[in-house]
């Protein structure tokens, strides 16, 4: 039997990790950011782009299997980080200067579709019997 899981949604969800090295380039090199946002961002778009190059590189990630299971969990995991940090940017920026930088809330939303649309592709994965 074919695997029912197609690849577009390793193909979204490779994209939105793509967006998410970007988001969280443009918030590490943002003026005034405070050091811990940088270095927590520079780590997270870091491991987006090993993801995504483990993502596109090797085609046995593409087409199911356990490989692409651990690769979408990776990719829920650093976007469910980059949640965390969009978050706690957010509430300080508010506290503190009183406004909200927009890379921070693009890269919470880029983060957290991320994290939605690799659980949603993990959750296709037929029973194994």
């Amino acid at each position: 039997m074919a695997n029912p899981r197609s690849s577009q949604g390793h193909t979204i969800v490779a994209v939105l990790v793509a967006l998410t090295a970007v988001a969280h380039v443009a918030l590490a090199v943002a003026p005034g950011a405070p050091p811990w946002i940088t270095a927590v961002s520079a780590l997270v778009a870091l491991a987006a782009v090993a993801l995504l190059v483990a993502g596109l590189s090797v085609q046995r990630y593409r087409f199911g299997g356990p490989e692409e299971d651990l690769w979408l969990v990776a990719c829920a995991i650093v976007g469910m980080v980059g949640v965390a940090c969009g978050l706690v940017l957010a509430v300080v920026s508010v506290a503190g200067r009183g406004g909200v930088d927009p890379w921070g809330i693009g890269a919470l939303l880029v983060d957290a579709l991320a994290v939605r649309l690799a659980v949603f592709t993990l959750r296709r994965v037929p029973a194994r019997r």
